[in-house]
């Protein structure tokens, strides 16, 4: 969406689609197709407000080491050194590679492995899989890379994997549990830390489990559990085995 700003500027009206969760609200001024400053939200609450890290998202723009035009390796593997080359020819050895692969090797040769860097449509695994699949298919993954421990507990405890609850109901919480996460640097859901700051606000009590005393536990946990680093899963089992012997769970649940 395109609307009109100061002294000629352009405002286009976008979201933050980096690797992070959220879908933050961006307002970015354009004056002859160069980006001059990124605002946020300035809606009524509660906004779509973007981290530091997305209201920089000028900066990652106009770095000066980022690359305008694919490289190619001159010499040995691990001299580091490369040269430009054209799209048209990027594309076309990245093509001759995929099908000599296939047709010398097969399709299960080619291995896929997504889930990084900012996920839009054109970045994400699904249209990769989709154009390998097209050209005779290749070998994925098993699960996510980063949350198969939480998919399956969450289909152990309910039998399905689409189900949650939207952040505005962290507000019906009567404690709040934030194990290993930093919602005050790293969104994860557009307005997550807007959401625990009500619950603080209410009086909801917050545990932060974390080996870090990191910005979300200074702002908003009133208890901070130092947890030893690679000692999750001990912890969460010696939780288990007293609300179990002690009956402090909801047995018919």
């Amino acid at each position: 969406m395109l609307a009109a700003g100061p002294n000629g500027e352009k405002i286009v009206v976008t979201g933050g689609c980096h690797d992070c969760g959220g879908r933050c609200l961006f307002r970015v001024h354009v004056r002859d197709g160069v980006i001059t400053r990124i605002e946020t939200d300035n809606g009524e609450e509660p906004q779509l407000r973007a981290c530091a890290r997305g209201r920089a998202y000028r900066q990652r723009v106009y770095a000066t080491d980022r690359l305008t035009s694919p490289l190619k390796r001159v010499g040995e593997r691990g001299d580091g050194h490369f040269e430009p080359i054209s799209w048209d020819e990027a594309l076309d050895t990245v093509a001759g590679e995929l099908i000599r692969v296939r047709d010398t090797h097969g399709p299960e040769a080619t291995l896929l492995v997504a889930y990084f860097g900012s996920q839009g449509q054109l970045h994400a695994g699904r249209a990769m899989r989709r154009l390998l699949a097209m050209a005779g298919g290749c070998s994925i993954t098993w699960a996510m890379i980063s949350g198969e421990a939480c998919t399956q507990a969450v289909l152990s405890t309910y039998g399905t994997g689409q189900m949650g609850n939207t952040r505005d109901d962290l507000l019906n919480s009567r404690l709040i549990v934030l194990w290993g996460w930093n919602p005050a640097n790293t969104v994860w859901s557009t307005n997550t830390a807007w959401h625990l700051m009500k619950a603080r606000e209410a009086g909801i009590p917050v545990t932060c489990v974390d080996p870090r005393f990191t910005d979300t536990t200074a702002t908003l946990a009133q208890r901070w559990i130092p947890i030893r680093p690679g000692t999750d899963s001990a912890m969460m089992v010696a939780m288990a085995f007293v609300m179990i012997t002690e009956n402090l769970h909801d047995q018919r649940f």
